[in-house]
């Protein structure tokens, strides 16, 4: 496995996500074996970026543009530009400028891409992801995760999570895993399994096995909460912190095989549900629907299949129209 370009062809599987855990953690050791390997890895990375640029220039139809002009026999219009500026500065003070004008852009956000490697996920769409770190996140659909570009540079282990994802992090007794959330809570873990809700400005981690803490940040400090396994802590848009014990396991985490398990689930929490994970608005058009519940399971991949196993186990109609879902009883 020491062959050049075998490294190579794994190391662009490494860039596009597509590596096992074992091969990512032979990746990682065979970094830290030498210089040499380190900047072999860079260089790929380098040339594999280039060639995976988010923009593609339309050469074809920019020379097709330019014949047309010839043929028309339009003319090129040549702008006066103001007679160029000189600075005469010391190039200390060139520095200094630069340094200002770097520290403005970090501080803005506007190097963040440099910086930090975003993942998505589209409405439908599942994704599993492998961190540097061996840890596993299994990313819900519409959902959003950052991570550190390069973190051979940290001693932190640290991801910001917008949505939905699924977390079978490796153990490392010295640096702990932190999964951060918009709206102020942050979950704290040496090596565990758990899954954390991100929507709606509202906040749920389900503990499936291990030891997490939950950190919670307010105005007058940081309240700090202990989960066990089997319990879920929710937090409420009002920063209100509550904990509940889930006593079915199976609960944990299954839209990672599309199946849903509800227990007393209202309609019209299922209707945010239906449009977080597959973009389709819900309408429910009398209101005495609203007060009807779902428990039980079932399968599904698509909005239509989830949204009309809904209804059948409800014993409601349902209509399909442009992008929306319209619950009714036709009885």
């Amino acid at each position: 496995m020491h062959d050049i370009e075998t490294i190579k062809e794994l190391l662009i599987k490494y860039f596009n996500g597509s590596v096992s855990v074992i091969q990512k953690k032979w990746i990682d050791d065979w970094i830290n074996e030498s210089t040499r390997n380190e900047e072999l890895f860079y260089s790929c990375l380098e040339e594999w970026e280039r060639q995976n640029l988010q923009y593609m220039a339309n050469v074809e139809q920019a020379f097709l543009d330019f014949n047309k002009r010839i043929d028309h026999g339009e003319p090129h219009k040549i702008e006066n530009f103001p007679q160029q500026i000189r600075f005469n500065l010391p190039a200390h003070k060139l520095f200094m400028v630069a340094s200002i004008v770097l520290i403005g852009l970090f501080f803005s956000g506007a190097l963040d891409f440099v910086w930090v490697k975003t993942y998505r996920t589209g409405y439908g769409e599942l994704s599993t992801l492998a961190l540097n770190d061996g840890t596993v996140v299994y990313l819900n659909a519409n959902s959003q995760l950052k991570t550190a570009r390069f973190p051979y540079f940290s001693d932190q282990r640290q991801v910001e999570l917008s949505g939905e994802a699924s977390f079978d992090v490796a153990h490392d007794p010295i640096n702990q895993f932190i999964v951060q959330t918009k709206n102020g809570l942050d979950v704290v873990v040496h090596g565990t399994e758990f899954t954390v809700y991100n929507r709606r400005q509202n906040t749920e981690v389900h503990l499936k096995s291990g030891k997490i803490e939950l950190i919670k940040h307010n105005t007058s400090g940081r309240e700090t909460v202990m989960l066990k396994p089997g319990e879920k802590a929710r937090m409420e848009p009002d920063g209100d912190l509550q904990l509940k014990e889930v006593r079915a396991i199976e609960e944990f985490a299954s839209w990672k095989e599309y199946r849903y398990v509800f227990n007393q689930t209202s309609l019209a929490e299922i209707s945010d549900l239906i449009k977080d994970n597959y973009g389709v608005d819900v309408e429910i058009l009398e209101d005495s629907l609203n007060r009807l519940t779902v428990s039980g399971s079932f399968r599904s991949e698509n909005a239509e299949e989830f949204a009309t196993a809904v209804a059948q186990v409800l014993g409601v109609s349902i209509e399909a129209g442009e992008n929306i879902f319209r619950f009714y009883d036709s009885k």
